[in-house]
């Protein structure tokens, strides 16, 4: 059996035979040699920061250890009618003793000698250092300005004070005058007796528990203030809570409470008593007021 091939007419393209399927993209390779060097100097990078950081920790630790010393210096307290303190940093803790002058005893790094301690006419000046000082001459790296005692003279018992403190932490115990507290940040720790009070606190938090108070005038604007007044009650207190919160407790009896509360909340525990010697007179802001009795 045979098959006649019939061949395209003329002038009939003939159509190429098919070729293979493109090829796809390539797969992908392991990362570059650059990438990964790139990587292994970060990482080595890191590595030598953390080393270095612990080094200097190390060596600025041993510095401070063995730079660490002690002050003492002294004027004469004759004659003194006032105390003036100006806490910047630091630590003041202010007591009386059986000392003839005023003494001064800091204990710390590099600025242990940069304290203040002088005779304004009348007036005794204590203060830490501060500005540019405070940071780098005594230097925060090398823990700060110190820890610092005031010893004062059993002699000037009843003398006037001003506080001031814009960080770190004072303490003092004793028998005071007029007495004024400024706190800007910190801590304020005051114990013993005072004629009047003037608390002003800005931020951080004071603690005062007086005896024989008459006149007191207490205001918080942030931060906490929690003063305890004993003996005989006092005459008037004022008391402007603006923000952050605020505890008196005064001696048992009868008092005038007066009050204007725009914001926040008073806690009056010792009720109102209209036409009591004794007045307290509150105004809040924000923030909280306690009022009770001891």
């Amino acid at each position: 059996m045979s098959t006649t091939l019939t061949p395209p007419p003329a002038g009939t393209d003939v159509p190429p035979p098919a070729g293979p399927p493109p090829a796809g993209p390539p797969p992908a390779g392991p990362p570059t040699r650059g990438s990964s060097r790139v990587v292994a100097i970060i990482v080595i990078a890191f590595g030598a920061l953390v080393v270095l950081g612990a080094i200097v920790s190390a060596v600025v630790g041993t510095i401070a250890a063995a730079s660490v010393h002690t002050t003492v210096r002294s004027v004469e307290a004759s004659g003194v009618d006032d105390l003036d303190v100006d806490v910047a940093a630091g630590s003041l803790r202010v007591v009386y003793a059986d000392v003839n002058e005023a003494e001064l005893e800091v204990t710390g790094t590099w600025g242990a000698d940069r304290w203040t301690l002088r005779r304004d006419d009348d007036t005794l000046v204590v203060a830490t250092p501060d500005g540019w000082s405070n940071w780098f001459g005594s230097g925060w790296i090398f823990g700060g300005t110190g820890d610092a005692v005031l010893r004062l003279p059993q002699s000037l018992e009843g003398t006037d004070a001003d506080f001031s403190l814009a960080a770190g932490e004072l303490t003092a115990d004793g028998e005071f005058g007029e007495m004024q507290l400024d706190l800007g940040a910190g801590r304020a720790t005051i114990d013993g007796s005072a004629t009047s009070l003037d608390a002003q606190i800005s931020a951080g938090a004071g603690d005062l528990d007086l005896e024989g108070v008459d006149e007191a005038t207490l205001s918080v604007s942030a931060g906490s203030l929690a003063v305890v007044l004993s003996g005989s009650q006092p005459s008037v207190v004022d008391l402007d809570v603006s923000s952050g919160s605020a505890r008196l407790t005064v001696p048992e009896g009868e008092y005038e409470v007066t009050s204007d509360v725009s914001a926040g909340d008073l806690d009056n525990g010792l009720g109102s008593t209209p036409g009591a010697d004794s007045t307290i007179r509150v105004q809040v802001s924000a923030g909280q007021a306690v009022l009770r009795a001891s």
